[in-house]
């Protein structure tokens, strides 16, 4: 048998006392460890809500995963939606009229759905409304004769050259308010300059009182990414003149269908959101220079706007971007 020694009472207390810092020790360490798992653990969620906000899968996808949809507006106006994009046709005695083809896909399928609809009918003219490349890939699935678009957008295409644009050129260029005969019909081009892009048209073909508005009109929805590319009262100036035509029919871009009411409640709510952010950075000098500051502005911000446009599509996922781009406009002067 093993020798047990015999220490001292003094000797005993010294190691009761070392083993307590020991096992203390221990305990810290595993507190430690156990924080530091909690605050990777939170720091995870903060990342996911983060993202969330700034990556949403709730956006598009509702719409990407739609069907595809030909709809008839008049005799002689239709349009065609696949996905969030929303493309506007004119027939004419002498060929198609299409206006914006959005990409590869996009293209294709309308292509398809010309074919089948108009059969004795070819494109004849591709129109641009502005130069942003999410609306003028793709048109050479179209083979139209004629490309319209205002004459910068070569000029700026050509800055963002890359194998998947694939872009046509405008071949017939404009500038300026121009109405422009498509075979035995006509169509008023309305420039709206510094709005949406400096290139940005809305179209009125009167005989159909019908309005195409690219980027100008989102059906109880919030634009995607806070409308980059914006000039605050070019475009409230450009929602007012399609407002103005009182036309019957408002055909937007991209997301649902809507009319002139849609189209109104679409424009003021862009001024509410940013009169709600000038009022509040009023109240800081319009000086944006601390965090805390903007996060108080957000704090009253936020719950105002949800109060009144929370149920519109992208509310959460793109109120960041639509805010800071509001905060930015207002200190900026855009």
């Amino acid at each position: 048998m093993p020798h047990r020694r015999n220490y001292s009472k003094p000797a005993r207390r010294c190691f009761r006392q070392r083993e307590k810092v020991r096992q203390k020790g221990l305990i810290n360490i595993t507190l430690l460890i156990f924080s530091a798992l909690i605050v990777s653990a939170c720091e995870s969620e903060i990342r996911k809500a983060m993202m969330k906000q700034a990556i949403p899968v709730d956006y598009f996808e509702p719409f990407t995963e739609l069907p595809s949809k030909f709809v008839q507006h008049s005799d002689r106006v239709y349009s065609f939606r696949l996905g969030m994009n929303r493309a506007m046709i004119l027939k004419t005695n002498n060929g198609l009229v299409v206006f914006d083809c959005f990409n590869e896909n996009f293209s294709k399928s309308l292509s398809d759905e010309l074919k089948k609809h108009f059969p004795e009918h070819p494109v004849r003219w591709l129109v641009y409304s502005h130069n942003h490349l999410d609306h003028i890939r793709g048109g050479a699935h179209l083979s139209p004769k004629i490309v319209v678009g205002h004459n910068n957008i070569n000029h700026l295409i050509q800055e963002w050259e890359h194998p998947l644009n694939k872009i046509l050129p405008v071949t017939s260029p404009i500038d300026g308010d121009k109405s422009l005969k498509f075979g035995d019909q006509t169509v008023h081009f309305l420039y709206m300059p510094e709005s949406h892009s400096t290139t940005l048209y809305g179209f009125y073909i009167e005989s159909e009182d019908i309005v195409f508005a690219p980027d100008m009109m989102f059906v109880n929805a919030f634009p995607p990414f806070g409308l980059p590319d914006w000039y605050y009262p070019g475009y409230i100036r450009a929602l007012d003149r399609l407002i103005e035509l009182n036309a019957k029919i408002y055909i937007p871009s991209h997301f649902n269908e809507g009319d002139r009411r849609d189209l109104i409640h679409y424009r003021n709510m862009m001024v509410d959101f940013r009169k709600t952010v000038e009022r509040e950075m009023s109240k800081i000098n319009y000086e944006p220079d601390q965090g805390k500051k903007l996060r108080a502005i957000f704090d009253i911000v936020y719950p105002e706007l949800q109060s009144k446009y929370g149920d519109w599509h992208g509310f959460d996922a793109m109120f960041i971007p639509h805010f800071a781009g509001q905060v930015g406009g207002t200190y900026l002067g855009y």
